[in-house]
């Protein structure tokens, strides 16, 4: 992968959360960028959710960092470099399943 910022964002929020939830946070960037509350109650609900991280705070990075590839327009290429890992693939298929289905919904709307 040649953008060194595009990896550290991936590795930041981690790669099987980039592909389980960049559909979700994509669907919902307005809300996460523009509602202080909004956006606290879902890192909130993803933290109980996936229950991988300690805090609070750990969670808020993997969303921020999730936020910050889509505001680059980095997210086809994101979810490319999930889907095409040896090691999430074989870590975290769901992860790298979630990654193909968000990329072929983005790719069909791109094409209407």
């Amino acid at each position: 992968m040649q953008d060194k910022t595009l990896k550290r964002n991936i590795e930041s929020a981690g790669g099987w959360f980039v592909g389980e939830y960049a559909a979700e946070i994509l669907n919902k960037f307005n809300q996460l960028e523009n509602d202080k509350n909004f956006k606290n109650e879902f890192v909130r609900e993803v933290f109980h959710s996936q229950g991988r991280d300690k805090d609070y705070g750990g969670t808020r990075t993997r969303v921020n960092a999730v936020l910050r590839i889509i505001k680059s327009n980095k997210t086809v290429e994101a979810l490319e470099y999930i889907i095409s890992s040896d090691r999430i693939n074989k870590e975290e298929p769901k992860a790298v399943q979630m990654a193909k289905d968000t990329l072929r919904e983005i790719k069909s709307k791109q094409t209407i």
